[in-house]
């Protein structure tokens, strides 16, 4: 699995670094959560830095255009907190919502998440699915990351409260891997390569698989704080972006979760 590791890599402890305005250039480190666990796209490695395909795209972006730069590690939700009040400048990995645009800006897509179940092994073939009614139907139970979007059937399905019993939110995808061992929950939603990707690391990689059905395909963005990155600057990495997804290395890197150059 390609991996970096770089330096400024920090631990988020209750970090308020509360920027006074939008910058339009780089004039000082930016800073970008990261996450420990979400293999392949951002671990972190054997010695404690930042790694992941996810993370090794965004330096090459940061390089292209000359930005200084930092990751701090977080969960999603205090990440989305932290974004919200300019905590930090970027998050990665973000699905564009109506919501979240009402206090961050928005990269061009860099890769597409298809979002689907890992289930316990053999159950692929016995749950049978092809909407999320069909959980309601055989009354299971689905497990997700706490403030993960997950595409807007599920939203739906989650918003309506007669849904509450079938659905299990954890804080962590690891913890997530545990329950569905566990047989806590019955499947797993989100981005199945990473989930098996996880269950490998946990020891877990015999007992777990992927389910057929596809939930979900969706862009991912950059997120940027709108109290500490100006709409310049966010037009700026975008662009590195879009040129960063003509390359060879961004294919290889992505494969067929790469973003359309056509």
């Amino acid at each position: 699995m390609p991996g970096i590791a770089m330096l400024f890599v920090l631990l988020f402890v209750g970090m308020q670094t509360s920027f006074a305005e939008p910058i339009s250039d780089c004039t000082r480190p930016l800073v970008i959560r990261a996450s420990e666990t979400y293999s392949p796209f951002s671990i972190k490695d054997a010695n404690g830095m930042a790694a992941g395909i996810d993370n090794q795209f965004i330096a090459r972006v940061m390089r292209a255009t000359g930005c200084e730069f930092r990751f701090v590690f977080m969960p999603w939700k205090r990440a989305l907190y932290a974004i919200e009040h300019g905590d930090i400048d970027i998050l990665p990995s973000a699905s564009f919502t109506e919501e979240r645009a009402r206090y961050g800006l928005f990269s061009v897509p860099y890769r597409n998440d298809i979002f689907g179940f890992v289930v316990r092994k053999g159950d692929a073939r016995r749950i049978k699915m092809s909407s999320l009614e069909d959980v309601v139907r055989q009354q299971l139970v689905i497990g997700y990351v706490r403030g993960a979007y997950r595409g807007e059937a599920f939203k739906a399905f989650s918003e309506n409260p007669e849904n509450a019993p079938y659905i299990a939110d954890v804080s962590m995808a690891p913890h997530g891997t545990q329950l569905l061992m566990a047989k806590r929950i019955d499947l797993l939603l989100g981005l199945p390569a990473a989930y098996l990707a996880q269950a490998e690391a946990l020891g877990f990689s015999g007992g777990v698989e992927e389910h057929p059905f596809i939930l979900a395909k969706a862009p991912v963005r950059l997120m940027f704080s709108s109290k500490t990155i100006s709409p310049q600057l966010a037009r700026r990495l975008s662009n590195a972006i879009t040129r960063e997804t003509f390359t060879d290395s961004y294919h290889s890197l992505f494969g067929n979760q790469s973003v359309s150059t056509n």
